[in-house]
């Protein structure tokens, strides 16, 4: 749903791609890579979106797609493990002290540690491939002191196959964007939107259903539980 979405946002706007195009043509690489390392440090800022400039670049002749690869592979290596040494160094008081303002019991932050202990390496693999939450995994696996040798590993791997999979998507993409920015019209565009947002809205409830039955049967645990 989310590649969904910045397909529908992107050949609606498909006129101002070469607008941020010839800006990234200025000033070469280094926006790519900054880009791309503050959005995986947690920032909100287009990841996908910016290799998908970049592998526009690459095929009016600007960038070399190799070279948009490797510094968007880099770029995203650098910014997941600025997060992760923040979350290490600094974000676990700020993760207690926000628990404890949303009065969120304790029990929740030992099973985050105990998860990340477990599958720390997996979880950061997988949530490298999701845009919400990548900076906030690496913040969690440095908070929970997942081993950096680990962390490092899984996730330099991680953006590999992330960076080169999302630029070899986006420059089959931009090859046939202007075909099919024609062939859709604005009726299709606006329905292909409401389908994802719909989706979104379904995966969010189904979602938030399974988290309060698993809060009821906690709760009701702890109240069968002798001596409660």
């Amino acid at each position: 749903m989310i590649a969904l979405t910045h397909i529908v946002v992107l050949v609606a706007l498909h006129g101002g791609l070469r607008d941020v195009a010839d800006e990234f043509a200025r000033h070469g690489y280094v926006i790519l890579f900054v880009l791309i390392a503050a959005e995986s440090f947690a920032f909100p800022l287009p990841g996908e979106v910016s290799l998908l400039v970049g592998a526009y670049e690459a095929q009016r002749g600007v960038f070399s797609l190799y070279w948009v690869i490797v510094i968007g592979a880099t770029a995203a290596i650098t910014g997941d493990n600025l997060g992760y040494l923040f979350g290490r160094t600094a974000g676990r008081p700020v993760v207690e002290r926000l628990m404890r303002a949303l009065h969120v019991p304790a029990r929740y932050l030992e099973r985050m540690d105990s998860y990340y202990h477990r599958h720390g390496g997996w979880t950061v693999a997988i949530a490298r491939q999701l845009s919400p939450v990548r900076g906030l995994a690496a913040w969690s696996a440095g908070g929970s002191h997942v081993p950096w040798r680990r962390f490092f590993v899984y996730n330099a791997l991680s953006c590999i196959v992330w960076a080169t999979v999302v630029t070899l998507l986006a420059a089959l993409f931009v090859r046939n964007l202007d075909a099919l920015a024609d062939d859709l019209s604005l009726a299709g565009l606006a329905a292909l939107g409401v389908a994802v947002a719909v989706g979104a809205v379904l995966l969010w409830r189904r979602t938030r259903r399974r988290a309060l039955r698993r809060s009821r049967d906690e709760r009701r645990d702890d109240d069968d539980r002798p001596g409660s």
